[in-house]
């Protein structure tokens, strides 16, 4: 996948391009089906995306927290959908300030445009005055190929990120896993913690999450991790560890996996898939107590893994 952040860069890229266009945070089925729809013969598929999120620019206290806060992630996922050609535009206010004309007189000014694929609620230029007949009416006059995707609803829900965001505080991550159209993970690097963890027989990855994640409910969670090329189920802690002692309070993950038995991977990004909620976090009076749930929680994770 090629990736470009600017439209000038596009000028010598040679192929025409049928793009879709959003921010994608999650990368949800919905996301999936417009950047799918960017399908025209002879062209290769491109997505254009911004970073950071409009909002946190545009109006910083409303901002959401991202469900993909690491560019690496959604990265990922677009080429596995297939995605030749990625567009990350730096959000910045000049690029708030362009008209939804100019908008596209810069990008047909850089490549070969095929067409262009959006959600139905998609605006783009200065106060989203650009929206689907809008576009449809550029794509007729310009000559290329509009797609405009309904939105999609799962049971009585509507697919959005936002939706996503308030069930995974909930904890409800089965729910959230069909609108992702897979497990909602954590990514990070695994760090250096306080070992207590291991001292107490159950060594865990350790993953500091940024300030800018949609973090699930705090609690434990049933999870599973590529390491090394293998998958291994197990358990994690998600939340503030509140039986422990720290001067410096940041929400982590800690993930235990019973059968991996392989070399330290501090240092290393690894993606961890939450599939099942199993109890909230909560202050145990002392270390005994926390090592007893902790067994507790690994009897409970593989009791669950007997009887998939």
């Amino acid at each position: 996948m090629n990736v470009y952040h600017n439209f000038l860069e596009l000028i010598d890229y040679q192929w025409p391009i049928h793009w879709a266009a959003g921010f994608f945070d999650g990368m949800h089925v919905g996301h999936k089906r417009v950047i799918l729809s960017a399908d025209t013969p002879g062209a290769k598929r491109g997505v254009i995306t911004f970073c950071p999120h409009p909002l946190a620019l545009l109006k910083p206290d409303s901002a959401p927290p991202l469900l993909t806060p690491y560019p690496q992630q959604k990265h990922a996922l677009l080429q596995e959908l297939g995605v030749d050609v990625l567009l990350e535009l730096p959000f910045t206010r000049e690029l708030a300030a362009m008209s939804a004309t100019d908008f596209l007189d810069s990008l047909c000014n850089s490549c070969q445009v095929a067409g262009i694929s959006v959600g139905s609620n998609w605006h783009f230029g200065k106060a989203g005055a650009g929206n689907a007949d809008f576009l449809r009416e550029e794509a007729n006059r310009r000559g290329f190929n509009a797609c405009v995707s309904d939105m999609l609803t799962c049971g009585d829900d509507v697919v959005c990120s936002t939706r996503i965001r308030a069930l995974l505080k909930d904890g409800n991550t089965t729910l959230a896993a069909q609108m992702l159209g897979r497990p909602f993970s954590v990514f990070g690097t695994v760090e250096h913690g306080q070992k207590l963890a291991r001292q107490l027989g159950f060594p865990t990855a350790n993953i500091a999450l940024p300030a800018s994640a949609a973090l699930p409910r705090h609690g434990v969670y049933a999870v599973s991790a590529a390491i090394y090329g293998h998958t291994y189920s197990g358990i994690a802690n998600l939340g503030m560890r509140p039986t422990i002692s720290e001067s410096i309070k940041i929400p982590r993950l800690e993930a235990h996996f019973p059968d991996y038995t392989g070399p330290d991977f501090y240092g290393e990004h690894v993606e961890v898939f939450l599939h099942r909620f199993i109890r909230d976090e909560r202050r145990f009076a002392n270390v005994d107590e926390l090592k007893a749930q902790i067994a507790a929680d690994v009897a409970c994770h593989k009791t669950v893994v007997a009887t998939v």
